[in-house]
């Protein structure tokens, strides 16, 4: 996977094992970048360009850009829709058994209302089983308690559930310690996650960690974890 802007020399793209960190210390270009990375995870139109293979990729279905690790959401309807087609797949093919004795259940059930009153009246066959499920809201959840435990399970859902998914997250070195980072990074790798950090600030780096610097005079650097140019 590729990601390029035309102000960028060439394009950052993922390698096994690494983190690619993009730091603007323009601060009017950082906010334009982050803005319009956003933007264009939205569904709206932009400069920058995501890649599979050299095929263009729709931001709006592949992007994500977190700028807020307290308040990570999942209230999206694409993800809501792979998250029930997948209840489905476990009901229909891995709880075959139980779903069966569980409609049976239901049906009977049923039957038995029927007979306790006093009126006459009908219920529909079929599926019960899913309709139950909808009515009962099930759906994802992040039930980390600290922001780190969170961004993960936000991630390894996403990843999961959608296809070619990348992951923008603005100013992390800001809101975790290098600790944390470097949790995550083994977490990052060993899922194969796409992240991509952008930051404001050259900071020590990191192990695993490549960089595309651009600075106050946008001019372009690209270096790896040790300092050295590539």
């Amino acid at each position: 996977m590729r990601l390029t802007h035309p102000v960028l020399s060439a394009p950052i793209h993922w390698r096994e094992n690494k983190i690619p960190v993009l730091v603007i210390e323009h601060p009017k270009l950082f906010r334009q970048m982050v803005f319009s990375l956003s933007a264009q995870a939205e569904g709206e139109e932009g400069e920058f360009c995501l890649s599979l293979d050299y095929e263009p990729l729709d931001c709006g279905e592949h992007l994500h850009v977190l700028r807020d690790y307290f308040s990570l959401s999942l209230d999206d309807r694409k993800l809501q829709n792979r998250f029930q087609s997948l209840l489905q797949t476990v009901v229909r093919e891995e709880l075959t058994e139980e779903s069966d004795a569980l409609q049976q259940e239901i049906f009977h059930y049923l039957e038995h209302m029927a007979l306790a009153v006093d009126y006459p009246f009908s219920f529909s066959g079929g599926e019960y089983i899913l309709p139950l499920l909808k009515t009962l809201k099930c759906q994802p959840v992040l039930d980390g308690r600290e922001p780190l435990e969170r961004l993960m399970q936000y991630l390894t859902i996403y990843n999961g559930l959608m296809k070619d998914q990348c992951f923008v997250l603005a100013e992390a070195h800001t809101y975790f310690s290098r600790e944390e980072l470097l949790e995550f990074y083994h977490m990052a790798n060993y899922k194969k996650w796409r992240v991509l950090l952008v930051e404001q600030r050259m900071s020590n780096p990191l192990p695993k960690e490549t960089f595309c610097l651009l600075d106050e005079e946008l001019c372009e650097l690209r270096l790896d974890s040790s300092g050295e140019i590539r």
